[in-house]
């Protein structure tokens, strides 16, 4: 959350958006497999990042409620909330997409 803010601060609420992941199960496990399999490490063998297996109350996308409940709880407005969990990734694709496609 403290990105989310970060990202408020530095473009606005309105070029802001949650993506939830929508792979539920053990999908540590799988970015493993993804990472063996599709990962640039060999571009990055000269930086050593520390791995991070979930964040703290995502573990998976049904954890999503809990992005609602802090949002609600440090004073998003429902405008704002609206905005960041869907209207404004809406917005875009109407203004950017053919209408035929929406």
């Amino acid at each position: 959350m403290d990105h989310f803010e970060r990202a408020v601060e530095t473009i606005g609420i309105d070029h802001v958006g949650f993506g939830p992941d929508t792979m539920f199960g053990d999908h540590v496990g799988m970015h493993h497999i993804f990472a063996k399999e599709l990962g640039i490490k060999g571009a990055l063998s000269a930086v050593n990042y520390q791995e991070v297996e979930f964040v703290d109350g995502l573990e998976n996308p049904s954890d999503f409620p809990n992005i609602l409940s802090w949002l609600v709880k440090n004073g998003y407005s429902d405008s704002e909330i609206e905005k960041v969990i869907g209207g404004n990734v809406i917005r875009v694709l109407k203004d950017t997409w053919p209408e035929e496609n929406i």
